[in-house]
């Protein structure tokens, strides 16, 4: 992959989708349970409107049958495929798993979605993913976006540990640099299932908050530690990866769960 094409998007065009309040950084990361569930279907070519109605009937079901998350529904803004519809529900632990996938019994969840949802879907995929809420400088109020920019890194097999430290060492000379000041916000994310990615999102309230900022990061990490250690920890970033991909998202409420008037 490109040094530039790294650069360009952790200067701030490009990280990954979707309002976190639960994520807001804590002195003690450990306490916010770091897990999204994620689920990302395809619809069948010309059933939009269909899929649409189906799903906020749906979620509304769900909603009032007591289902303990919320979900958060993203489309594509801006990409080189334009069909996917992702489902976003976080804060949590392994365990919570267990209890919600419980509770999706009880509650007749997957039969409903089977049901009413499942005809107009071509396909879909579940993941896991784990937010590394110690390297990310997210709101503490969370935020309302409704625009997610997204790059998502595709891990080499045998990646060595130096990709992550690279990471980690980049956030915190931009935390610690006061990089965001306020007004840049990212949360970094892993893959738990299936092919091994690293993804950086950002929120943005519109495409004008997307302009590139001044000095790059490239440019402010230069002046942190010098061109030539730069350079050296952007490389070691790069060196553990396939290829990229980066995305615009934004926030659907029409096909999210319904919230109450007064949330």
């Amino acid at each position: 992959m490109k040094k530039t094409a790294i650069l360009a998007s952790i200067a701030g065009l490009a990280m990954t989708v979707l309002p976190f309040g639960a994520l807001a950084q804590d002195d003690d990361a450990d306490a916010v349970p770091p897990l999204s569930d994620v689920w990302v279907m395809v619809v069948k070519p010309g059933m939009d409107d269909e899929f649409n109605a189906a799903v906020a009937t749906h979620l509304k079901f769900r909603k009032d049958a007591g289902e303990s998350r919320a979900w958060n529904a993203y489309r594509v803004a801006a990409g080189h495929n334009m069909k996917p519809v992702a489902f976003r529900s976080c804060c949590f632990n392994w365990a919570d798993l267990d209890t919600h996938a419980a509770e999706t019994e009880e509650l007749g969840l997957r039969e409903h979605f089977a049901a009413n949802v499942a005809q107009y879907v071509d396909h879909l995929h579940h993941y896991l993913e784990r937010a590394d809420i110690e390297n990310s400088h997210w709101p503490d109020e969370g935020t309302n976006g409704p625009y997610y920019s997204v790059t998502t890194w595709k891990v080499k097999e045998g990646a060595g540990p130096e990709v992550r430290e690279a990471r980690a060492r980049i956030s915190q000379l931009a935390l610690d640099g006061d990089w965001a000041d306020g007004e840049i916000n990212w949360l970094w994310f892993s893959r738990e299932i299936g092919d091994a990615e690293i993804s950086l999102v950002s929120s943005y309230e519109n495409y004008a908050a997307m302009e590139p900022p001044e000095p790059s990061f490239y440019e402010f990490i230069v002046e942190e530690i010098g061109q030539e250690e730069a350079d050296a920890v952007f490389a070691d970033f790069s060196s553990g990866f396939a290829d990229s991909d980066h995305t615009i998202w934004v926030h659907d409420p029409d096909i999210s769960t319904p919230q109450d008037d007064d949330d």
